[in-house]
């Protein structure tokens, strides 16, 4: 007959090598996580500070909506995929942008931001 149990793997190495083989797994390991967990973490006012001085002279002269601003700057809200609306318009007139309103028909009486640097 058969034993069903099984057996540990045969183990040819001395007991102080594999002890050393498990420190420098948890050396690597560790090291893995400090490099992870460096990644810069941006507010949402960093994120769009760096959005606004990314763009070109041509570009800041044209007219964005808010919704416009929140996806070419990638920006997430903290507990909601989109960040609230009002938060990024404080945001944006802190940085020179001012509030317009388009009346004409084909705009359709649009909010949008523009520049004034």
């Amino acid at each position: 007959m058969r034993s069903n149990t099984a057996l540990p793997p045969l183990i040819n190495q001395p007991l102080y090598l594999q002890i050393q083989g498990l420190k420098e797994q948890v050396a690597l390991s560790d090291l893995k996580r400090s490099l992870v967990s460096t990644m810069p973490t941006y507010t949402l006012e960093e994120k769009l500070v760096l959005w606004i001085t990314s763009l070109t002279p041509a570009q800041l002269q044209r007219p964005y909506t808010t919704i416009e601003v929140i996806k070419l700057a990638s920006l997430t809200g903290k507990y909601r995929n989109q960040p609230a609306l009002q938060q990024v318009a404080q945001i944006l007139r802190k940085h020179g942008f001012e509030h317009k309103r388009s009346w004409t028909n084909a705009s359709r009486n649009q909010r949008y931001w523009k520049f004034k640097g």
